[in-house]
């Protein structure tokens, strides 16, 4: 037998071509048990499209978690709140419920800032990072109509972080007024 790194998905791919139905829903049901993870993965990815703002709750609830959990004070694990986006969005392929997903990232880094004070550059890095990300899929033909629908938290966002320091409040400022300029020249020019 191959040792497990030399196992590839075509591997796994012919054995499970020879499976019957009922053995792969096995195979689902255990991974299914097997983690958290996996089962917020399998639900996303297979339920019904109706159900899926339920499922979008639970992942916006990891995100708002690493800054601020019900009990204690956020642990600030960026992995696992950009980790929870991914994962969301590769799973689904909701592509606003991803959007959604970065802006509660942004909004909840630029609250735990205020809450709690000046944090490092890492920090501030991410959140902007995240923010870039999410104007830059605002400029696709994709999320292009949803700009009015986030158009209010943006220039929330902008104003609470108007006094925060290191460049921080200016770089957002200077992101969203991008933003703004950008769909002000989409409105003149159609």
């Amino acid at each position: 037998m191959k040792k497990d790194s030399e196992l590839k998905w075509s591997d796994l791919k012919k054995s499970l071509q020879k499976s019957d139905k009922k053995e792969l829903l096995n195979v689902i049901q255990e991974l299914y048990k097997y983690s958290e993870d996996n089962r917020r993965y399998l639900l996303v990815r297979f339920i019904d499209k109706k159900e899926i703002n339920k499922v979008m709750e639970e992942y916006r609830e990891i995100v708002v978690n690493e800054f601020f959990p019900k009990k204690g004070y956020g642990e600030l694990r960026y992995f696992v709140a950009e980790n929870a986006i991914k994962e969301y969005s590769e799973a689904s392929g909701d592509f606003v419920g991803k959007m959604e997903l970065m802006l509660t990232y942004v909004e909840n880094g630029v609250k735990y800032t205020n809450e709690y004070g000046d944090i490092d550059e890492e920090f501030y890095d991410k959140i902007y990072d995240m923010l870039d990300q999410f104007c830059a899929l605002l400029k696709t033909p994709e999320g292009k109509s949803f700009y009015p629908y986030f158009r209010e938290r943006l220039l929330k966002i902008r104003d609470d972080s108007d006094e925060i320091a290191w460049g921080f409040g200016d770089a957002i400022d200077i992101l969203i007024t991008k933003i703004e300029n950008f769909f002000e020249e989409v409105q003149k020019d159609s």
